[in-house]
Order: C-alpha cells, then structure tokens, then sequence
C-alpha cells in the first residue's frame, strides 16, 4: 500500500456545514421561541456562535496545514 489515507474534504465538510446549521437553528428558534431577555437563552446563543466561530477557525486552519504539508513533500 503506497497510497496514504486521506479523509475526503467532502465528509469534512459535511460535518462542518452539519454544525453550523445546527448552530444556526438554535439561534433562530431562541430569536423566534425566546422568551425575553433570559441569561439562559444568551448563554445558548454565545455557545452557539462560539461553536461556529471555532468551526470555521478549525476548518480554515485544517485547510492551510494540509497545503503545506502537500507542499514539502
């Protein structure tokens, strides 16, 4: 076996638009469902952007290692 394993950016991607859709339906139902100004519901939506924020940081870092890596083989 010569070739190495590598997980298809497509399963990744899955996961990461699978994430940040949930992110972004928890924050639509505490804007539609939310009842005031409740500490509860603002610390689900901070988690909640948080959550993406880490996401996409991971995804673009994850993104640029792989291309140096790609890159001094």
């Amino acid at each position: 076996m010569d070739e190495e394993y590598k997980p298809k950016w497509e399963n990744r991607q899955k996961v990461i638009f699978g994430t940040l859709f949930f992110c972004a339906l928890v924050v639509i139902y505490l804007l539609i469902f939310g009842e005031g100004n409740s500490e509860l519901h603002q610390t689900i939506a901070m988690w909640a952007f948080l959550l993406s924020g880490a996401v996409i940081g991971s995804y673009v870092f994850g993104a640029a290692w792989e291309d140096v890596t790609k890159l001094k083989k």
